[in-house]
């Protein structure tokens, strides 16, 4: 079904125009250099920044099982391109891609109407964006939503979680509760462990091909990718961070842009991927990417307690 709106929504609304430009300039080295407590609290600081879970269920997710990128308004070429990549980022932190045709879950669509695109999924493709309350299935909520709908940013994402049991099944109703989800099995609760964590189930992301004109491609790639594997705030402010996420932003400003993924970009992705999957509530699991950080980051920092 996912395929059939990718298809549909390509066809109807992405048009033709000069897709973003592949450079092929030499990567260029632009991590910041800091170590000690300035790294921690820097570190802290970009996770509050970033980090986004839906606040019904104050846990953070992540991928769990194979992902299967579609990416639509590109030649094909460069399509392949942005797919390769996100694959790649993602075996990374250890997750696999299906293969071809697959059922798509990570949807990526480039066109020079943004907005109308945005607004005709919303308005016309409710249950691609989970826009009416399920049992089990999670996002950001409607205001969020809206601010997708009429975003100018370049790139605009949305998340769709699921919650799921401890140990990754899907869960149970039960008609005597009204329909309301069961956890069955797994290990019982605890004031550290949730029975339940959230899984994605589907990325939906927009991106705007008039403002993404002239942006070196792995970069746009690898920002694409970063945005696919971890549910990130829009708001977030990264400046003064080396960090994907300013790809635009630094490219504004006239400042050196980042022309791939940084080791701050890995290492958050690396701290996610091993974070606390049923921790109580994502405060825990930002401190668990917070120290991967860090340790990564600076590795003459003595690892910090689990809890």
């Amino acid at each position: 079904m996912i395929r059939r709106y990718a298809a549909l929504l390509a066809a109807c609304i992405v048009s033709s125009v000069a897709a973003p430009a592949l450079a092929q300039t030499a990567p260029e080295e632009s991590d910041l250099v800091v170590v000690g407590e300035r790294l921690q609290e820097m570190v802290r600081g970009f996770v509050g920044e970033v980090a986004a879970a839906p606040g019904a269920e104050q846990q953070m997710a992540r991928w769990d099982g194979r992902i299967c990128p579609l990416v639509a308004g590109l030649p094909t070429r460069q399509m392949q391109y942005v797919a390769d990549r996100i694959a790649q980022r993602a075996h990374q932190v250890d997750i696999e891609t299906d293969g071809p045709g697959c059922k798509a879950n990570i949807l990526i669509f480039v066109t020079p109407d943004a907005s109308r695109l945005a607004t005709g999924i919303v308005d016309e493709y409710r249950n691609l964006v989970a826009y009416y309350s399920t049992s089990g299935v999670n996002t950001l909520g409607r205001g969020p939503l809206e601010d997708f709908s009429t975003s100018t940013a370049p790139v605009r994402w949305w998340h769709v979680n699921q919650t799921v049991s401890a140990d990754g099944q899907e869960l149970g109703s039960d008609t005597s509760t009204g329909g309301s989800a069961v956890i069955r099995g797994g290990p019982p609760p605890s004031r550290l462990r949730r029975p339940t964590r959230q899984d994605f189930m589907r990325v939906l992301i927009i991106v705007d091909a008039r403002q993404a004109q002239g942006v070196q491609f792995q970069a746009l790639a690898d920002y694409l990718a970063m945005v696919s594997l971890a549910q990130l705030d829009p708001e977030g402010h990264t400046a003064g961070i080396p960090t994907i996420l300013n790809l635009f932003e630094d490219r504004q400003n006239g400042q050196v842009v980042p022309t791939a993924m940084t080791e701050w970009d890995e290492a958050y992705l690396e701290g996610l991927y091993t974070a606390r999957r049923t921790a109580p509530r994502d405060i825990w699991q930002r401190r668990d990417i917070s120290r991967t950080m860090v340790e990564r980051l600076d590795p003459s920092v003595e690892p910090a307690p689990s809890h």
